[in-house]
């Protein structure tokens, strides 16, 4: 939720942030050469100090009073373009402010809200604004606006506005706060991952899932050898000169392949987690990671052709994405359901179910613990290609005050993983996903090789 405004001190305003109608710094002066003047006139008997007292009171308070009268009466509709974006960038926030006084307002100065430091905008200027009549409508309202960069993702509440007005002597100010905040959705990004990796022939439907290096031949994947009753016009000519016997193209098939992603959502599992979170930076720099991954790899898969069903080792946020809605959910959903993905505790109950079909398997992980692993380890079928990304954090500083070290549970899960099968693939939190990712296409090519 956003916070209240800071001082006015905090972007250069010289009055006092507080809501409704106060007093400026140069207005408390007069109030306080006023009272002066009241002590001077009492204690040296001078009358002329009393007139000036009483004039240095008085300016202040009818400044305030009309600063009350003259109240800024406005209505704020706020927009963003786009209302949805990606971590790292920009957003222009539009915000159309219409006079609903019956009388000509005055120019004001104007910040917005936002629920990280400093906790409002740089403060702007407002013209003044005609009274709401036909004969004005086209000088009732004016447009304000600015460019605004959410320090990472999640759904952040923009607003209230502000708008802050006074007299022509700068005495006293009356502070409107206007409008409801307006939510903005701030995905994580996604990152373009190399195209090479996994592969699929359409004749095997999502039985078979095929391995091949980045700069291997189609045709082996495509064509299979020469079977009584094929149709000779589905003879691959090229591929059987190559092999020296008669090789056909394959059936092509309506079924797609799958792919399962695992997402390691518990709190245990992240040894940076912070204990104290701010608005900038995010509760954990590994989750940050793991979500990051995420969205790159299942946007990739999909785009590629698969079906991708997500798992999370903790409580269960995503379940309107599994494999009930895997077919109809969009890009833009997806990301916008990854905005507010957060860690939680271990799930009391995990479903033992076997998976219905074979496809590749990628875990993104922090530390698991054992159980969690187990469970993995439960959900490969065999034969199954199963890739794991464990994000290893540092946990002491040297000499110098430089971070090294991993925690040491992230050595025992990488062999345990392993020794089952698993590609490991360890990375850092500032490691970019399309070189983890390229590890796979290296790792599976090596082994066909």
């Amino acid at each position: 939720m956003p916070r209240a405004p800071r001082h006015a001190a905090s972007h250069g305003l010289a009055s006092l942030r507080v809501r409704g109608v106060g007093l400026t710094v140069r207005g408390w002066w007069f109030l306080g050469a006023g009272a002066a003047s009241f002590v001077i006139a009492y204690l040296g008997g001078r009358e002329a100090f009393v007139f000036v007292g009483a004039l240095l009171v008085a300016l202040p308070l009818a400044a305030g009073v009309l600063a009350a009268v003259r109240r800024p009466r406005v209505e704020v509709t706020r927009s963003f373009a786009p209302r949805t974006i990606a971590a790292g960038s920009a957003t222009s926030v539009a915000l159309t402010v219409h006079n609903r006084a019956a009388g000509r307002s005055l120019e004001a100065t104007w910040w917005d809200t936002v629920p990280w430091y400093p906790y409002v905008t740089a403060a702007g200027r407002l013209a003044a604004l005609e009274p709401r009549s036909r004969r004005f409508a086209a000088r009732n309202h004016t447009t304000v606006g600015y460019d605004l960069v959410p320090p990472h993702r999640g759904e952040f509440l923009i607003g209230p506005l502000s708008v802050l007005a006074g007299d022509a002597f700068g005495l006293a100010t009356s502070l409107t706060v206007v409008g409801e905040p307006q939510p903005l959705i701030v995905t994580p990004e996604v990152v373009p991952l190399p195209s090479a990796g996994f592969s699929l022939p359409a004749g095997d439907g999502e039985a078979t899932l095929v391995q091949r290096r980045a700069a291997g031949d189609e045709d082996d994947i495509m064509t299979r050898e020469y079977r009584s009753g094929d149709a000779m016009r589905r003879v691959h000519w090229r591929a059987s000169a190559r092999h020296g016997d008669l090789m056909v193209r394959q059936e092509e098939q309506r079924s797609f392949p799958e792919a399962r992603i695992i997402v390691d959502t518990t709190a245990d599992a992240y040894a940076d987690l912070s204990t104290e979170p701010t608005e900038v930076d995010p509760d954990s720099l590994a989750f940050e990671w793991v979500v990051r991954m995420l969205a790159s790899a299942a946007v990739h898969l999909r785009r590629a052709g698969f079906l991708v069903s997500i798992e999370e080792t903790g409580h269960p946020q995503l379940d309107g994405l599994g494999a009930g809605r895997r077919r109809t959910w969009g890009d833009e959903e997806f990301l916008a359901r990854l905005a507010s993905l957060e860690l939680t505790d271990e799930p009391e109950e995990r479903s033992t179910r076997s998976p219905g079909s074979t496809g590749p398997l990628i875990a993104l992980l922090g530390t698991p613990s054992s159980e969690t692993v187990e469970w993995m380890l439960a959900r490969r079928r065999p034969g199954e290609l199963a890739v794991a990304f464990t994000v290893q954090t540092q946990t002491a500083l040297d000499r110098f005050g430089r971070p090294f070290g991993i925690v040491p549970e992230a050595s025992a899960v990488a062999e345990r993983l392993a020794d089952e099968g698993w590609l490991v693939v360890p990375v850092g939190p500032d490691d970019d996903p399309a070189a983890a990712w390229q590890a796979i296409v290296a790792e599976t090519g090596r082994g066909r090789a």
